[in-house]
């Protein structure tokens, strides 16, 4: 895989998400099934489009990190059996990931076609889904930037904020402080972003 294309995948990835997620879905915080149904159905046309796109940079920003891990996965190093351990972990996220990004639409259409209980069946079971998976794309984070600092990329500080993230993201799962969410998926993304831009940049 050519270095531009996963170094651009890397900055639409994450930056599309994003925006993604903040525009388009609705907040769900402290919402039950019925109550998220509702506020889904408020804006419609809003979370098919964002379903749609945050589908697409999804997809995008984890094949970014698969090609990145395995660009660094180089000779039989500890760092390149690191690089890839965790490109695998990433590629096993791939399905699930990217498939949440159309439970909205799922749910929407099942509440028109069938009945609103099987709609929010549907939202009560991608929450299950969301925790296992943060856990382990934390894992994948983590690994991935231990292995990036070890090949000293990107100057390594930005491998090692990286790392940081996924652990902060693993933490997450278990402890409700804000500031390890914050760290972790802003870091993660943030540090994602910046790695694209520097791979975007390496004449190699």
């Amino acid at each position: 895989m050519n270095n531009k294309i996963f170094g651009s995948m890397l900055i639409f990835g994450p930056i599309v998400s994003m925006l993604c997620w903040i525009l388009f879905f609705p907040d769900n915080y402290q919402l039950n099934a019925g109550e998220e149904l509702a506020k889904l159905a408020e804006s419609k046309n809003s979370v098919v489009l964002g379903g749609y796109l945050a589908t697409i940079s999804t997809a995008s920003m984890i094949l970014g990190l698969y090609f990145l891990a395995k660009s660094i996965n180089t000779d039989k190093s500890t760092s390149s059996n690191l690089a890839e351990i965790s490109g695998l972990i990433i590629l096993l996220t791939f399905p699930v990931l990217v498939g949440l990004q159309g439970i909205g639409i799922a749910a929407l259409d099942a509440a028109d076609r069938v009945d609103a209980g099987l709609a929010q069946g549907i939202l009560e079971g991608a929450r299950g889904w969301d925790t296992s998976l943060s856990f382990i794309m934390g894992i994948s984070w983590f690994i991935l930037g231990i292995s990036l600092t070890m090949k000293k990329k990107f100057y390594t500080v930005i491998s090692a904020i990286f790392a940081i993230a996924g652990v902060s993201a693993i933490l997450d799962n278990f402890v409700e402080f804000e500031i390890f969410a914050i760290i972790g998926w802003m870091g993660g993304f943030l540090s994602m972003v910046i790695m694209g831009v520097l791979t975007l940049m390496n004449k190699e």
